[in-house]
């Protein structure tokens, strides 16, 4: 992995920053993450070395799964869901490949989407994992009650047909364990938003065929970059660099990767960025309204409809670009006519990258921020750095920040109101709260 950054400095725009960042400060904050005395939500560091153990469980039941299922669904959300999603795209989905037992992830409880899915599997061919760390979350429990009850209709044994990923000695866990379940564990030290490389994403990859011990080792590399103490550490350098900027009031960060197989990484990396920094209070409790909002965009497919307000629109972004130094597939043009002339001898990917650095140059011209994170190709190794400079980035910009870079008090808060709507016990008088709202509600409707 490398980073670009000359359109973040003083010597190439006027907006520049000094990235020459190696402090006593930053010694602090990756000492502090590092001994994981900043939170004790820090566990992800522990996942890249993963005991051989634990790491063939989950190759086992990837290739058991494989071998007797047509499908998988992917019973989780948020967390539980976006990094497998976009571990399918990169490897499969991307260049039109299906894995032996295709994994589906059911991220939402559109009962359009959900129940005519469900309607076309085969039953007996399919494996459900049910993937939630509280063991509680309402939308994923909703979904595997649905499920429970289709199997049961078709006489199936529920045991054969389901795999729980969660925390071990929930109520979900239990629920496991007594009907003869397979169960994966989720540590406790680990958020959702940062569990791709634990079993939430480890499984789901190894069903679909993803060497998941190179993924592991890409992690490594990644932690080992991370823990650097001057410029070199690109994750530190890059929360450095969106830290700075924030200051200067460029309140929206981009993330634009010139990379189908990329597609879904700012999809991913938005959860990480927004629910991670996006915080009310800092750690003294003192209000901040902290936070950058990720906006997720694709070269070049989005040059054709946000670059305009990149450009010329309200001047608070930063870009990040993604590229990747060589594609597994190309071809170039050699057929010709008139208007194509000047495409005769290019190949696609080689276009790709003039796009681009024509691009970045073009935005540089205007005085608008951006730098690059460079692969040198798509590959597990290269992935799973790819997924720990994201995980650690966003711990770093959450230390300068100085908030919980590892709560969700703003997602918690709706979720409690929609168990005071199911009137759960315990939770009546939020659902009374809510009741309010909707007969307030209804006078302002046209």
């Amino acid at each position: 992995m490398k980073l670009m950054y000359s359109a973040v400095s003083k010597e190439f725009i006027n907006s520049g920053v000094n990235i020459k960042c190696a402090t006593t400060t930053q010694e602090r904050i990756i000492k502090s993450i590092f001994s994981k005395k900043a939170s004790n939500m820090l566990g992800f560091l522990d996942l890249p070395n993963m005991q051989k153990d634990e790491i063939e469980k989950y190759k086992t039941m990837g290739s058991e799964i494989r071998k007797k299922y047509k499908d998988m669904i992917v019973l989780g959300i948020g967390g539980s869901a976006l990094g497998i999603k976009m571990l399918k795209n990169t490897f499969f989905d991307s260049i039109n490949e299906t894995p032996k037992c295709n994994v589906r992830v059911c991220d939402n409880i559109d009962s359009d989407t959900f129940i005519t899915m469900l309607s076309k599997l085969n039953l007996k061919k399919t494996m459900f994992n049910v993937i939630t760390k509280s063991g509680s979350t309402s939308e994923t429990l909703a979904q595997m009650m649905i499920v429970l009850n289709r199997l049961k209709a078709k006489k199936l044994d529920i045991s054969k047909h389901f795999v729980i990923t969660t925390t071990k000695g929930n109520a979900l866990y239990n629920f496991a364990v007594e009907n003869n379940i397979p169960t994966c564990e989720i540590p406790e030290s680990v958020g959702g938003r940062f569990s791709v490389l634990s079993a939430v994403g480890l499984l789901p990859a190894s069903v679909m065929g993803i060497d998941i011990e190179k993924m592991l080792a890409g992690g490594r590399q990644g932690l080992s970059i991370a823990s650097r103490l001057d410029e070199k550490n690109i994750p530190f350098t890059t929360a450095y660099i969106n830290y700075q900027y924030l200051s200067k009031g460029r309140v929206n960060f981009v993330t634009m990767p010139y990379s189908d197989r990329l597609a879904l990484v700012p999809e991913f990396f938005a959860q990480l960025w927004g629910e991670s920094l996006g915080k009310k209070h800092n750690l003294k409790g003192e209000e901040v309204y902290a936070g950058q909002t990720p906006i997720k965009s694709l070269g070049v497919t989005d040059q054709h409809s946000q670059l305009q307000l990149y450009t010329e629109g309200v001047d608070d972004k930063i870009i990040m670009f993604m590229t990747v130094d060589k594609n597994a597939y190309d071809e170039v043009i050699s057929e010709e006519i008139a208007i194509t002339k000047h495409l005769t001898g290019t190949s696609l990917k080689t276009l790709l990258d003039y796009e681009y650095i024509s691009t970045a140059y073009s935005l540089a011209e205007v005085n608008r921020p951006s730098y690059t994170i460079s692969l040198p190709c798509i590959c597990e190794e290269s992935i799973g750095e790819l997924i720990v400079f994201m995980e650690m980035m966003t711990a770093f910009m959450g230390s300068m920040l100085k908030v919980d870079a590892f709560d969700q008090p703003g997602v918690e808060l709706s979720k409690i109101y929609t168990k005071g709507c199911l009137k759960m016990k315990g939770y009546e008088k939020y659902g009374e709260n809510i009741r309010k709202f909707k007969k307030v509600s209804s006078k302002f409707s046209l």
